[in-house]
């Protein structure tokens, strides 16, 4: 049995040229643009399952709960921490990083740490528009990154562990042929006794 290696490239042909380079001001827009509506539907859908608990509980004097602006704000505002936070963690992006091919690393290019991403969160939810920074800015980093050291590049691979952008761009994958053992037996002699041969 022997293996070959064959190399697939996991990153779209379109984008394969700026791969690894830093995100602009409208694809991370748009990334959280993505993020927000998340989150929305995530807190739609908890206030309409406490809803539903209430109504199983009250029957018919049953009302929706009214909340109000501060609470909203405060748990809106929570929710988007926490959801930041945590995608930035576990694999670099969140779900509309996801989408548009970003990805969060340090300076260093490594991944980013539970602190640094709940500074980062934080950052960005009490002020989002320290974001336009990112037009201004030659490496293309908003105060977000500059205050926490991190950086967001485009980036299509599935893994977050990346050594460098080349790797980010390929994954090796060794696949094993197996080879026949059999003899050729094209040009045989016949021997003398098989098969009624003499």
């Amino acid at each position: 049995m022997t293996a070959r290696q064959t190399a697939f490239d996991t990153v779209p042909r379109e984008a394969r040229s700026f791969h690894g380079e830093p995100a602009g001001l409208v694809t991370r827009t748009l990334a959280n643009v993505v993020d927000l509506v998340v989150v929305a539907a995530l807190l739609a859908g908890g206030y309409l399952g406490v809803a539903g608990l209430l109504f199983l509980r009250r029957g018919a004097s049953f009302t929706f709960p009214i909340v109000s602006y501060r609470l909203a704000y405060a748990v809106g505002v929570g929710a988007w921490i926490v959801y930041m936070a945590f995608g930035w963690r576990t694999n670099g992006r969140t779900y509309g990083d996801h989408l548009l091919g970003l990805r969060v690393r340090t300076m260093d290019n490594t991944e980013v740490g539970g602190v640094r991403a709940v500074a980062r969160a934080v950052l960005c939810a009490v002020a989002p528009l320290l974001l336009v920074w990112v037009a201004i800015s030659r490496q293309q980093r908003s105060v977000q990154d500059l205050i926490v050291g991190t950086h967001v590049v485009y980036d299509w691979g599935g893994s977050r562990r990346r050594t460098s952008s080349e790797d980010a761009a390929r994954m090796r994958v060794d696949v094993a042929a197996t080879v026949a053992n059999e003899p050729d037996d094209r040009d045989a002699e016949p021997v003398s006794g098989v098969d009624g041969e003499r």
